[in-house]
């Protein structure tokens, strides 16, 4: 088993794994060999580290390497965890309701989505418009109704 408190593709893949609403936090968090006390300390941890990487950075360019790695961890983390994206006019129906403003939560449920979902959904269709001028120009379209 890695180790959690040095591994940062570790530590992403269990904040992404406890990060969803599905997910039976006891019993991951037992399978890691530990409990929520466990998992607070463990996270209080890597945030501190994720801070002072940040701070120590300063006002340099770009990301600092340590806070680009648990960035691109969790995603990786999150989109292995997806089991079907949303279609395209279900995404942009999501999008156009979400701008519409309101409680997220509320309209999330409306909608039957879970914020996991909408966010792989937004990952996976935004990479896609910004490859594609015809679907780029579908998803402005949309977006003007």
């Amino acid at each position: 088993m890695p180790d959690l408190a040095a591994d940062v593709e570790a530590y992403a893949a269990l904040a992404a794994e406890l990060a969803d609403l599905r997910t039976d936090r006891a019993a991951v968090l037992a399978a890691h060999g530990l409990d929520e006390d466990a998992w607070d300390a463990l996270d209080e941890r890597w945030q501190d580290r994720l801070s002072a990487a940040e701070e120590a950075h300063g006002d340099a360019d770009g990301v600092p390497p340590l806070v680009a790695a648990h960035a691109e961890a969790f995603v990786r983390a999150q989109r292995a965890r997806v089991r079907e994206v949303l279609p395209f006019e279900r995404f942009l129906a999501a999008t156009r309701a979400l701008r519409r403003g309101g409680d997220l939560a509320a309209t999330l449920k409306r909608l039957d989505l879970t914020l996991e979902t909408y966010l792989a959904a937004q990952a996976h269709w935004t990479a896609r418009v910004l490859e594609d001028e015809a679907l780029a120009a579908r998803f402005d379209e949309a977006m003007k109704t």
